[in-house]
């Protein structure tokens, strides 16, 4: 008789399991150092296809729009008419003196509104509302 054990069909063979396991971690490297070789090569022939960037000096300078400006720095008053406003908007103030219409800060107005509620408007009957183009 041999001295070797008979394979059981539920037994796992751990050398041919080991083998396989390092065989396959052995290709998944080959893989990743060829599919890296390949991007730095691809990488390199782009780079040398690609024109010079542009000279400093050029890319330094601003090209105006063409006349009329009607604003000569847009930013700085869009940054003049937002102070403006949010001063308004944090503030008392008269609208229409002689009418006695004023202006108050928003956060009041939210508490006020809050507090008290929206203002009622009288809703108007539908039988004696006057329609346009009735003529009576």
């Amino acid at each position: 008789m041999t001295s070797e054990k008979p394979q059981l069909d539920g037994e796992i063979n751990y050398r041919v399991l080991a083998r396989l396991t390092i065989g396959l971690l052995a290709l998944v490297a080959m893989a990743m150092v060829l599919m890296w070789f390949l991007t730095t090569s691809i990488y390199e022939q782009e780079k040398a296809g690609d024109p010079p960037p542009p000279l400093m000096v050029e890319a330094r300078v601003q090209h105006q729009p063409p006349n009329p400006r009607l604003q000569s720095d847009p930013f700085v008053e869009l940054d003049i008419l937002r102070a403006k406003q949010d001063g308004q908007l944090e503030s008392y103030g008269w609208v229409d003196e002689s009418t006695g219409l004023v202006h108050i800060p928003i956060d009041r107005a939210m508490d006020l509104l809050v507090a008290n509620g929206l203002p009622v408007t009288p809703v108007a009957d539908e039988a004696t509302e006057e329609r346009p183009g009735d003529s009576r």
